[in-house]
């Protein structure tokens, strides 16, 4: 866990850099040729409305790329769900992220593959051989009845 903190800083550290760097040059850029075609304060008005709307988009699109890198609720929450047993079915009780038309359920053998929303995937390990028997998902609930093979 450490390791991956120190390499996220890292990358944090080196987009700051990168974003400094090219709002500098832009802005750069900007003034001088603003300066040069309109001399006077005029000029220096209107070199000043356009850093202040640079620095203002700098800004919107390090907010916009920070949001992208970071990654989605499903994939940082812990994954809770029961597994409740009795002689001739197996219930499984999970919370999945929807909508409801994105929640898929594959039954492999001994092994129940789960896909919901949000890039959300997941695998329950089970003690036997099962078969669907039913399912249903309501209020981000999901609930499966397994019939032991």
């Amino acid at each position: 866990m450490v390791g991956i903190r120190r390499k996220r800083r890292r990358n944090d550290d080196s987009f700051n850099l990168i974003m400094m760097a090219l709002g500098a040059i832009i802005i750069s850029i900007v003034l001088v040729t603003t300066i040069r075609f309109q001399r006077g304060l005029f000029g220096f008005l209107l070199a000043g409305l356009a850093v202040a709307l640079i620095v203002f988009w700098l800004k919107d699109i390090r907010k916009t790329v920070r949001k992208e890198m970071i990654p989605t609720i499903a994939k940082q929450k812990k994954w809770f769900y029961d597994v409740i047993e009795n002689s001739e079915n197996i219930t499984l009780v999970a919370e999945v992220p929807g909508p409801q038309e994105q929640v898929k359920i594959e039954v492999l053998e001994r092994k129940i593959k789960i896909i919901g929303g949000k890039d959300f995937s997941r695998e329950v390990n089970l003690s036997k051989k099962v078969e669907l028997l039913n399912s249903s998902y309501i209020n981000g609930m999901l609930n499966i009845t397994l019939k032991k093979v």
